[in-house]
């Protein structure tokens, strides 16, 4: 039977499928069953900087007294993020008491500030790696392309200097030299990228001719432009590359696998079909791998990536030409 163990960001892990930080993974009960559905890792559901801010500007706001008193307010702030934290520090505990498989911590950040020093608290609490999901649109006029990048350099580098852990950076495609800016993170002492963090979509309704939400659990949303660049970057950056959005079932995770991803993050596809759906994907990939006599990950892992292939396969944008040899 195919061996489907693997290497991420230096953890063994006992398959490539991973389950994204989502709102299933703020569970003991699901990550319990998720392990036991064959997930080689779980990505714990995001603490928020924007959460905590809020929730701080709340307690501050609904406190009356004169705000002239500078300790108090410091005291009440402190102790917000305190009581967001420990409820997150204690989900790290238990998942470490009860399930074997890894545990990874996910922050989502905008900025460099004072509260990154929790990654010292969430490798104290036992947690086996953190997913950083630098969470901002380039959307500003006044800053250019180089001011943007280089506001994840500091965050990446206030957050090494807290902690040992293992870093994954989990980064939009939102930049201008794509190619050129994940290849400098990969250097920045992090040992994976994570491609590609989704936004809120916003739609319009035409007949209330109001901002509304788009659905967040459409499959397939952005699997082809993950897969692009995951075989893009394979062999050309210096960590390891995760593959997340759209990925529907074995199929997608064997894509993304060819093209070079080391671990494929799964979460729409459990929000649709259940988690016990962890169980199809993995018997499928095994499938798959018996099929073509494929006995590891390894054995194929990046066989139809970038450097193994004709460039154009990836690079190609003419459309036209490419399906009907128009110019």
């Amino acid at each position: 039977m195919a061996n489907l163990s693997c290497k991420y960001m230096g953890l063994d892990l006992k398959s490539p499928i991973i389950v994204g930080s989502c709102g299933l993974t703020n569970s003991l009960e699901k990550i319990q069953k998720m392990a036991d559905y064959g997930a080689g890792a779980v990505v714990l559901k995001s603490i928020f900087e924007e959460q905590i801010t809020n929730e701080i500007k709340q307690n501050i706001g609904n406190v009356d007294f004169n705000t002239d008193y500078a300790e108090a307010l410091d005291y009440i702030s402190g102790y917000t993020q305190m009581a967001s934290f420990e409820t997150y520090t204690q989900l790290i505990n238990k998942c470490k008491q009860s399930v074997d498989i890894p545990i990874i911590a996910s922050i989502n950040c905008t900025s460099d500030g004072d509260w990154i020093s929790y990654a010292k608290r969430l490798e104290e609490a036992g947690v086996d790696a953190l997913e950083l999901n630098i969470f901002f649109l380039p959307a500003d006029f006044n800053l250019s392309g180089a001011a943007n990048e280089e506001r994840y350099y500091k965050i990446i580098n206030h957050i090494r200097e807290a902690t040992r852990l293992p870093i994954a950076v989990k980064t939009s495609y939102y930049f201008s030299g794509l190619a050129n800016f994940l290849q400098k993170l990969s250097y920045l002492d992090i040992q994976s990228l994570v491609l590609f963090n989704r936004f809120y979509a916003p739609d319009i309704d035409i007949d209330k001719l109001s901002i509304a939400a788009s659905s967040a659990l459409v499959e397939n949303d952005g699997f082809y432009n993950s897969l692009r660049w995951i075989a893009i970057l394979y062999k050309h950056v210096n960590c390891s590359l995760s593959a997340t959005s759209g990925i529907s079932g074995a199929e997608e995770a064997i894509k993304q696998i060819l093209a070079g991803a080391d671990t494929v993050q799964v979460v729409t596809a459990l929000y649709n079909n259940g988690l016990d759906y962890l169980k199809t994907i993995h018997k499928k990939l095994e499938k798959w791998m018996d099929k073509h006599q494929f006995a590891n990950i390894d054995d194929f892992k990046g066989k139809l990536g970038f450097v193994n292939q004709n460039s154009d396969a990836f690079l190609r944008i003419q459309f036209m030409k490419h399906f009907a040899g128009i110019e």
